[in-house]
């Protein structure tokens, strides 16, 4: 309910009422983003669902309404429940940009105290914004596209320790570890998301160090003034809850919002109606954004650190790390002091990053770690490693993530052309740069075929979900490498009923992405099509593969898979796929594939190649 004005501020607040509807303020996309109204999906409703944000009752979905009665609030000094402030104090900056485009009359509408949000802001204060991006995390639905937060410098980061700075996040306010329930979750619409600020090196440790993820901090060009305005809505937004949805509305568009309202200026359209990938919203803030930071996982700077000590140190930092050998080893003491001073430090962060994965114990650990910090500091020499160097491209140089392939095929019962959309992301053939290497997430990668020989249009594989997790094991690291797709395709080569496959299974790889990686998986599928005895098939068999990069834009990958059909669902399946791909731009490639495949007391083979437009 809308408390009443006092009396004597009645006719003044009658006044802004009108010159506000004369103005046509409740329709400005400024007066939108303050409610985070969702009018780009069609819908006048706001995707925030904490009913305490709203002052009138139809407010969430009555932008109009919403604005008359926050001027309402404005003349109430008293506490709102659950915040216990007043509306002034809540809703700062509601107040500063109503004020700005009406010109309160500080005589009529006086302007109220607000000392816990002096405080707040004053603890912030920040000096300057970031933009950061934590990389893709395949291991976690909610990251496997990267994340965007913010990190606000104070007056403690001056003296350059950013460590020390806060950061803004948004995400699902969920504990589920379980990757299948947070996607369908997450994509219904099945949490609630929130901001938060906190200390930045926390978030540091968890994506950094826990998660393995690269970091890359873009400065943000703000004025003190749009500062201030972002945090008054920071402060606005304290406690609110949204509606989460994974592809839509999640951490990369509402932190979009949250900056709009500092800066009316950053528009994008209806871009993100249906789809909001953190490299997209990164490139629409680009203008804005000054040249990257780089901060290494500890994944990376061990990678890095192993590749600047030789064979016998490498050796040596592994057996001292696992506890195989002592801090006054002789091979350790047969090196010279600098060479002893790397080892050591190597093999104290490859403890330390046992201890994070969960490899190692803290019992076991911390004895151990502490022995080999004594070592080290005994040497007393300053030698250390050299910095871990940036990627050659970061994430801004990567090529956009929706693609629209045109192409032709041809075989030995083809003749067709192809039309092919998919709306994210990456596969292994794209040009991995600004992406991780041996990562794919193909989402709803459709096409359909024009047969050239009856004219008929014909849907092809549509892969609804197509994910590859292709990592390498080393001395170092011994990850495991997965796949997992949800499709849809015909019971046979030459047709058949078309019907709904899952298959999938852990793996292994070896190698290096600078040349060669390859790579086997142990897959089991599973087939739902009225074509089969049952209507319903399972099997199991390898799949094994290579990738190159021979030069740089060309991408190879040649793979071979054996599915052996469980009971009576049918017989074996083969197939042969030798793909590769040249950029010719960011944006624009040329992929060709040739594919034969064995299956259904039929076999075929297929040559495609299709022009590749990235958009």
């Amino acid at each position: 309910m809308v408390r009443a004005a006092p009396a004597a501020g009645n006719d003044y607040l009658i006044e802004l009422q009108h010159d506000a509807q004369r103005m046509g303020l409740a329709a400005r996309p400024e007066w939108r983003d303050l409610l985070h109204d969702d009018a780009g999906l069609g819908d006048t409703r706001s995707s925030i669902i904490s009913d305490w944000f709203f002052v009138a009752p139809t407010g969430r979905h009555d932008p109009q309404a919403e604005l008359d009665a926050t001027l309402a609030a404005f003349f109430d000094p008293s506490p709102r429940a659950p915040r216990g402030e007043s509306a002034q104090c809540i809703f700062g900056a509601r107040y500063r940009w109503l004020s700005q485009q009406l010109h309160f009359d500080a005589r009529r509408l006086p302007q109220q105290a607000c000392g816990r949000r002096a405080q707040w802001m004053a603890a912030l204060a920040p000096h300057a914004v970031w933009v950061v991006f934590p990389s893709a995390y395949l291991n976690s639905p909610a990251s496997m596209f990267g994340h965007t937060l913010l990190r606000l410098d104070g007056d403690e980061t001056q003296a350059g320790t950013p460590l020390l700075a806060y950061a803004v996040n948004y995400a699902a306010a969920t504990t589920e570890h379980n990757g299948l329930v947070f996607a369908v979750r997450g994509l219904t619409g099945g949490y609630r998301g929130q901001f938060s600020v906190l200390p930045y090196y926390e978030k540091v440790k968890e994506y950094a160090r826990l998660e393995s993820r690269d970091l890359w901090e873009y400065p943000l060009a703000l004025s003190d003034d749009e500062k201030h305005m972002l945090l008054l809505h920071l402060w606005e937004l304290r406690g609110a809850e949204f509606r989460y949805y994974f592809f839509t509305r999640n951490c990369s568009y509402e932190l979009l919002t949250l900056l709009r309202v500092a800066r009316p200026q950053l528009q994008w359209g209806h871009r993100y109606d249906w789809r909001a990938i953190p490299t997209d919203t990164l490139r629409t803030l680009s203008p804005f954004l000054g040249a990257p930071h780089f901060r290494p996982s500890l994944a990376t700077q061990l990678v890095d650190q192993a590749a600047q000590l030789d064979a016998n140190e490498r050796h040596v930092a592994l057996a001292l790390a696992d506890g195989r050998r002592a801090a006054d080893d002789p091979a350790l003491m047969a090196m010279p002091r600098d060479a002893q001073a790397r080892t050591l430090t190597h093999a104290n962060d490859l403890l330390y990053y046992g201890f994070l994965s969960g490899e190692r114990s803290r019992e076991a650990a911390l004895p151990r770690s502490q022995q080999l910090l004594r070592a080290r500091a005994a040497l007393a020499t300053d030698a250390g490693f050299a910095p871990t160097p940036p990627p050659t491209d970061d994430p801004l140089q990567a090529h956009d993530t929706q693609r629209l392939a045109l192409g032709a095929a041809f075989g030995s019962d083809t003749r067709a052309l192809s039309l092919g959309w998919r709306p994210a992301y990456h596969d292994l053939l794209d040009a991995p740069a600004g992406y991780g290497p041996g990562q794919q997430i193909s989402f709803l990668d459709i096409a359909a075929r024009l047969d050239l020989r009856d004219g008929h249009l014909h849907p092809a594989t549509e892969n609804l979900i197509d994910i590859v997790s292709v990592s390498p094991r080393t001395p170092l690291f011994r990850p495991i490498s997965w796949r997992v797709r949800l499709a849809g395709e015909p019971s046979r080569l030459d047709g058949g009923a078309f019907g709904g496959v899952l298959e999938g299974g852990p793996g292994l790889s070896f190698g290096r992405f600078d040349a060669l990686v390859g790579y086997a998986f142990l897959q089991t599928r599973a087939d739902v099509n009225a074509d089969l005895p049952r209507g319903w098939g399972l099997g199991a068999g390898p799949l094994i593969g290579v990738l190159a990069n021979p030069l740089a834009g060309w991408q190879v990958q040649a793979e071979a898979e054996r599915l052996q059909a469980i009971g009576d669902a049918g017989g074996s399946r083969t197939m042969l796929r030798f793909g590769q791909q040249w950029s010719l731009s960011r944006d624009l490639a040329l992929r060709s594939e040739l594919r034969y495949e064995r299956w259904g007391g039929s076999d075929r083979l297929r040559a495609d190649l299709s022009v590749q437009h990235y958009f």
